[in-house]
């Protein structure tokens, strides 16, 4: 039997009887003696309480007591709440519904899957080592970046968590050095961040996710799950070469006809990438600016000089409801040509 301080990730209601009335508020972990509830503002500590629960259909409850309160748990990746601990015994009916959600937490663990964490706040990094442990993850945790090269030296980690502020080689760095090399390049990272302005530059650095702080632990290892499930960029035929042998357009066509996803990483001195989902373009960005996809497309297809290189697939893509064929594209490009050809043509007649 597990230990009776261990605690589970759980994303569900519950009836909270405090202050002469009930109301329902969301459990963010559990053990066997507590939970912790998320709930604004927090109720002082010691404050009798009672949970009630509903579990197949079955409602029970347990006197319990509040334990500690946080106000502001950013840091921690936790949402404002309280922790309780149930008085002891407990009830059997209510004993036999924590048991119920506590084996299927347990039953949707994930095998043989390893994971790098890196968090500079060491309480945090306890706290995702110990809910990613429960979940089945074999879990390597680093404090700063360092470590983490240290960690991925000694074991390839199949997915990675790393927060945007990790010491002395911070989480944007992190992301950008392994995404480009080779041995690496294919393992899925995860960024933790407080800041919502960090969401598209992780992106566009090759994180396969982002998680903003607070969030449940239920959600981040279920995004953990998810990002297991995606094609691994280690696992794709790269296509590389230079603009000046092999048209950009080629490429786009290759694409478009064998229905390809790809991201098409381009430099000619400024960077560019174009995303192609299914043969479509679906995005597009560059160093230079940011102006719509599709205009970002229109100009780099003019490019005669640089080198092009193609990921499959592509990091997570930013949400646009862009998406246009490449054929229109390419016709739009000829017919922008060949308007300017005339007029170059009109004024050298008239001059």
């Amino acid at each position: 039997m597990p230990r009776q301080s261990e605690r589970y990730a759980l994303d569900l209601n519950v009836h909270l009887y405090a202050s002469h009335k009930w109301q329902s508020v969301r459990v963010h972990d559990v053990s066997r003696t507590g939970m912790f509830l998320a709930l604004e503002p927090q109720l002082p500590i010691g404050t009798p309480v009672i949970i009630g629960l509903t579990v197949d259909g079955t409602k029970s409850s347990c006197p319990a007591r509040v334990t500690h309160s946080l106000q502001d748990g950013r840091a921690l990746g936790r949402v404002p709440g309280i922790g309780v601990a149930f008085r002891l015994p407990l009830p059997v009916p209510f004993a036999t519904a924590i048991d119920s959600l506590i084996r299927r937490v347990t039953s949707h663990k994930v095998q043989d899957t390893h994971i790098v964490v890196a968090d500079g706040e060491l309480r945090m990094l306890e706290r995702l080592s110990a809910a990613l442990g429960d979940a089945g993850f074999s879990v390597a945790t680093a404090s700063n970046g360092m470590e983490v090269f240290g960690a991925c030296l000694k074991r390839k980690p199949d997915l990675m968590l790393i927060d945007r502020h990790t010491p002395v080689v911070d989480g944007m760095q992190l992301v950008q050095r392994f995404v480009s090399e080779d041995g690496f390049a294919g393992v899925p990272i995860l960024m933790m961040t407080k800041d919502p302005r960090d969401i598209e530059p992780a992106f566009t650095a090759g994180a396969a996710d982002v998680v903003l702080k607070p969030f449940s632990l239920v959600e981040l290892i279920a995004r953990l799950r998810r990002m297991m499930q995606m094609p691994r960029r280690n696992e794709r035929d790269v296509l590389s070469g230079s603009l000046g042998e092999i048209a950009l357009s080629t490429v786009l066509t290759m694409l478009e006809h064998e229905k390809k996803t790809h991201r098409v990483v381009l430099a000619n001195g400024d960077a560019a990438w174009i995303d192609v989902v299914e043969g479509k373009v679906v995005d597009a960005g560059w160093s230079i600016d940011n102006r719509h996809p599709r205009a970002v497309v229109l100009e780099i297809l003019e490019w005669r000089k640089g080198t092009f290189k193609l990921i499959a697939p592509p990091p997570r893509r930013r949400t646009t409801s862009f998406a246009m064929p490449i054929m229109q594209l390419l016709l739009e490009q000829a017919r922008i040509r060949d308007e300017a050809l005339r007029a170059i043509t009109a004024r050298t007649a008239t001059s």
